[in-house]
């Protein structure tokens, strides 16, 4: 079962070391111009950011030996290179290549995959992405292990499904490679030159949830991501809209979940954008010193095996009377 501890305050080692600097400023909330997303966490190079030292007290505080286990393999997956390009490409349209990449993505072990254009939007500041198309993964986590949030349990499994993550993203790029098309992989939890939130948007993986993560419509919020980058033409999939919105500006579930207060009643302007948004400087202290906590993804209504599914039917529903009314 889920943990909510209560009175709680913030570690004074880590608010010693903590930057002057808002991490909402750097994310850019209450920007009504649009621009380019900053590092703000999980950077690959932690003394560049200004929370840099921050993360690095995450890793000095998260020390239990499933933590480095998960870490030290998800460490050899990313040094492991990737097969070269073949240098005849297989031929096929856009749709056969997308039902291809599609299959085997699934049985590589991702529970959801989607396609979109890639938007220069979604690049960091400082970094270029010349590729066309992003594919991108959903990772389950599984259900039964994150009610054990904020506990350790809780978040072994999340680095577990980042490492998992790697290894699909890395096996599909491979497959690509392998068949005559350039192909790179995207994963987390370090942030590279990517922010997946809105490509996974785009590709129809679902919608934002107020508690800043994306509900699928079979997942809930228990799944994290994963992509790979591609030149190929392939049948873009769009954004799935079907209820979370509304139902998360009535919900207050994960709200009345959060220790630190974090999430938000009402949509914020981020860089130019209406939307879901986590208060980062109340979320992140907590989120250190509990191992990533996983609070508000599993309390989430929709996360829940069974209930989110049968949600999403009953909005469906109310969604079909209302446009007969």
């Amino acid at each position: 079962m889920v943990r909510v501890p209560k009175d709680w305050s913030p570690d004074p080692g880590q608010m010693a070391i903590w930057p002057d600097v808002s991490g909402n400023a750097i994310n850019g909330q209450g920007e009504d111009a649009t621009r380019r997303p900053q590092h703000v966490y999980w950077s690959p190079d932690p003394p560049s950011i200004p929370f840099g030292q921050v993360q690095l007290w995450f890793y000095g505080h998260n020390t239990d030996p499933a933590f480095n286990e998960q870490r030290s393999r998800r460490a050899a997956l990313q040094q492991e290179p990737l097969v070269p390009v073949a240098p005849v490409a297989e031929p096929g349209s856009p749709g056969d290549w997308t039902a291809r990449i599609q299959a085997e993505a699934l049985a590589l072990g991702a529970e959801a995959v989607g396609v979109a254009r890639m938007n220069p939007d979604w690049v960091f500041e400082g970094h270029a992405v010349p590729w066309r198309t992003i594919i991108v993964l959903g990772i389950a986590v599984d259900y039964d292990t994150m009610q054990e949030a904020p506990d350790v349990p809780a978040g072994v499994e999340v680095v577990r499904q980042y490492t998992r993550g790697t290894e699909v993203s890395k096996a599909l790029a491979n497959w690509l490679r392998a068949r005559g098309h350039d192909a790179e992989p995207e994963y987390g939890p370090l942030s590279g030159e990517i922010t997946l939130i809105p490509a996974a948007l785009a590709a129809g993986l679902g919608e934002l949830g107020k508690h800043g993560s994306i509900i699928n419509r079979e997942l809930g919020s228990c799944f994290r991501l994963a992509a790979v980058l591609t030149d190929m033409e392939l049948v873009e999939d769009g954004p799935d809209s079907f209820g979370a919105d509304d139902f998360c500006a009535a919900c207050q579930i994960c709200s009345n979940h959060c220790p630190p207060e974090a999430i938000l009643p009402e949509k914020q302007t981020v860089r130019g954008v209406e939307k879901w948004y986590v208060d980062f400087d109340r979320c992140l202290p907590f989120f250190n010193e509990t191992a990533g906590c996983g609070i508000c993804v599993v309390v989430c209504p929709f996360s829940r095996p069974g209930v989110g599914t049968n949600l999403v039917a009953k909005l469906a529903r109310r969604a079909g009377r209302g446009a007969s009314d």
